[in-house]
C-alpha cells in the first residue's frame, strides 16, 4: 500500500496532477462511492445501487460504469464519455487526513494525497502550488470537493441507516447478456426494492422527507433506468 503523504507546500512546492482520464491513470474503475449531494447529477448517467462492504460492515450508494473489475464503460481513447464524473474520481489523488496538533491532544483535518498515484508528476498538469507557495485555484477547487465528501459520508450514513430502519434495500443479482451472448451477474449490490417503497406509511414517507432523505431515495430508483444505457454501450463496444 502506498504512504499517504500529509501536503505541505515545502515538500511538495513542484507537485503537479494530471488531469487527463485513462485507464493508466487510475479511471479504470467498475464502481465508486457517491453522495445524495450530487445523485441529481450522477443519475443522467450511471445506476446508483447501494454497496455492501461487508468485510468492514459498512453500506454505501455508488455509481456503477462496468460490468466487472476493471471496467469502465465511459472510457476510450478520447477520455471520459460523461458530463458529470463523480467526485470522488474527481478529488484523486486528495483525500482528507488528519494529524495531531502540536502540545495539544486534539487533532486537526489536513490535505492528504498518495504521492504514487499515477496522477502525480513534476512536469505536467495542474500546479497544487503558486511560486510563493499559496494554494492555486486548482487546489482550492479540491478543497472544496474533500469538504463536500466531508459532509457526504454522514449524509450517506443517515441514508443507509434509514433505508434499513425501513427496510427498503434487497440485495440483487444483476444479470446482464450482451448480444454475443455473453453474461454476466453483479453481486454484492442492493437495490430499492419498488414494492417496499410504495407500502411505506404516510408517517414513513413524513419521517424521510423530513430528513431530506426522501428525495435521494426516488432518484436511486430512477437511476436504474442507466443500466439498459451501460449494456447499449458494452455492446456498442463488441461492434
Amino acid at each position: 500500500m502506498s504512504k499517504i503523504e500529509m501536503l505541505n507546500n515545502a515538500a511538495h512546492a513542484n507537485v503537479k496532477i494530471k488531469l487527463d482520464r485513462a485507464p493508466a491513470l487510475g479511471d479504470d474503475v467498475m464502481f465508486c462511492m457517491t453522495y445524495p449531494f450530487e445523485f441529481r447529477l450522477v443519475l443522467s448517467h450511471y445506476p446508483i445501487v447501494v454497496y455492501r462492504d461487508k468485510a468492514n460492515n459498512t453500506a454505501f450508494p455508488v455509481a456503477l460504469f462496468g460490468f466487472e473489475e476493471g471496467e469502465n464503460l465511459f472510457l476510450d481513447n478520447s477520455g471520459w464519455n460523461a458530463r458529470y464524473i463523480p467526485i470522488m474520481v474527481q478529488r484523486q489523488p486528495f483525500s482528507i487526513g488528519s494529524q495531531q496538533i502540536k502540545g495539544s491532544d486534539e487533532r486537526q483535518q489536513v490535505i492528504a494525497f498518495n504521492p504514487a498515484h499515477p496522477r502525480v508528476n513534476t512536469t505536467e498538469g495542474e500546479a497544487v502550488f503558486d511560486e510563493q507557495g499559496n494554494y492555486t485555484p486548482y487546489l482550492e477547487k479540491v478543497i472544496k470537493m474533500l469538504e463536500s465528501i466531508d459532509i457526504g459520508h454522514q449524509q450517506n450514513k443517515l441514508l443507509v441507516e434509514a433505508l434499513d430502519k425501513y427496510e427498503l434495500l434487497e440485495e440483487s443479482t444483476i444479470a446482464i447478456t450482451l448480444k454475443d451472448g455473453t453474461s454476466y451477474e453483479l453481486v454484492g449490490f442492493s437495490t430499492i426494492a419498488d414494492d417496499k417503497f410504495e407500502a411505506l406509511s404516510a408517517e414513513a414517507l413524513k419521517d424521510l422527507n423530513d430528513q431530506k432523505l426522501l428525495l435521494p431515495i426516488t432518484m436511486i430508483m430512477a437511476s436504474m433506468s442507466n443500466l439498459g444505457n451501460l449494456v447499449d454501450i458494452r455492446n456498442a463496444k463488441l461492434g
